[in-house]
């Protein structure tokens, strides 16, 4: 399995895929202006190719693309792409479209892939999708786009997700996690959330806003900005998932994924992301060999992070001098049986 990148600053799609042929699958990110124009572009290039599209930034090699489109093009797979509907109330109704992919590819384990791009509801779907995903350990990786719809096989779809199968017909496909921060040792309990809303009400008993305040020394002024640095992490068994912190609503803090009550939690802090980025490196290439390709989705926190540290354009040097790297700034990611903020995920392939 092999990827190629096609990219256009200003948007012209005839740019962007001039170079791609004979394509076994397309991921296209555009931005919201071009959404609609851009999809249906691709149906007609590509007509027979299984495609998926999502709003958002976007990367390909060492190009960042904050309004332009890209178009990455996977070669050497089995691909079908699917979509579930009505994210918000019953996404469970749609659950036989993706078994009827995992057949048609005939997906497995070690080899397979789930990669979605999804409008939200990310907890909801996560769960909903490892029904059928974890029984057969078929890895989910994707992620939330900045926008109200996706597409899928030149269709556009609002309150959904797109889903693509992926089975490497030459190799492998392994899933990582990405994330820069560790625990402060400390640990805490939500005594009181309200999950649909988002909202964290209570840790340890305490208004989740002054808990929060508390612990690190700040006003609430600052509580916004210090999620860069700071966010909290759910503790499930030897992982710790992030939960970047929105703002401040009453006594509450209102957060990108939702915390239950019982979670136990903790309060992460920024490590040397660049020792971090380079172990990820490492350990890609150490347990693939010959990298091909690597389709991640990178948060929106890291890439303002990376941008604010002046880090942004050598991560995607590193990444691009790794294999042929490309994908999607999120504002929510998936990773296998979990909704994560500030982190990022990808698949990688040989």
């Amino acid at each position: 399995m092999r990827e190629e990148i096609g990219i256009s600053i200003s948007g012209d799609f005839r740019e962007a895929s001039a170079s791609i042929h004979e394509a076994d699958a397309l991921v296209m990110i555009t931005s919201a202006a071009n959404f609609e124009k851009h999809t249906r572009e691709l149906a007609e290039a590509f007509p027979n190719v299984p495609s998926i599209g999502g709003i958002g930034m976007s990367y390909g090699g060492n190009t960042i693309n904050e309004k332009g489109i890209t178009l990455i093009a996977l070669f050497g797979a089995d691909a079908k792409a699917d979509v579930i509907e009505e994210l918000s109330t019953m996404p469970i109704k749609y659950i036989e479209r993706l078994e009827d992919a995992i057949r048609a590819v005939d997906a497995r384990a070690g080899n397979s892939v789930c990669f979605d791009f999804t409008t939200g509801h990310d907890g909801k779907l996560v769960t909903t999708l490892n029904t059928i995903l974890s029984g057969r350990k078929i890895p989910l990786i994707g992620g939330t786009v900045d926008g109200k719809y996706v597409s899928v096989n030149g269709k556009i779809y609002s309150d959904s997700c797109a889903i693509l199968l992926l089975k490497n017909r030459t190799g492998r496909i392994f899933t990582y996690k990405e994330n820069i921060y560790r625990p402060t040792g400390k640990r805490f309990m939500a005594t009181k959330t309200d999950p649909s809303k988002n909202l964290l009400i209570e840790v340890d008993g305490q208004p989740a806003a002054t808990f929060y305040q508390k612990q690190l020394g700040i006003n609430a002024s600052q509580v916004a900005k210090q999620t860069f640095k700071n966010p909290f992490g759910r503790i499930y068994g030897n992982e710790t998932y992030l939960i970047s912190v929105k703002e401040i609503v009453g006594t509450s803090l209102s957060c990108f994924k939702q915390t239950n009550n019982l979670d136990i939690l903790t309060i992460m802090e920024i490590e040397d992301y660049r020792k971090t980025v380079e172990e990820t490196i490492t350990k890609i290439r150490k347990e693939l060999g010959n990298v091909n390709g690597i389709l991640s989705v990178n948060c929106l926190f890291r890439y303002l992070l990376f941008k604010q540290e002046g880090y942004l354009n050598e991560y995607f040097k590193k990444m691009g001098d790794a294999a042929e790297h490309a994908g999607m700034i999120g504002v929510g990611e998936h990773y296998c049986k979990q909704h994560v903020n500030q982190t990022m995920c990808c698949i990688a392939f040989n």
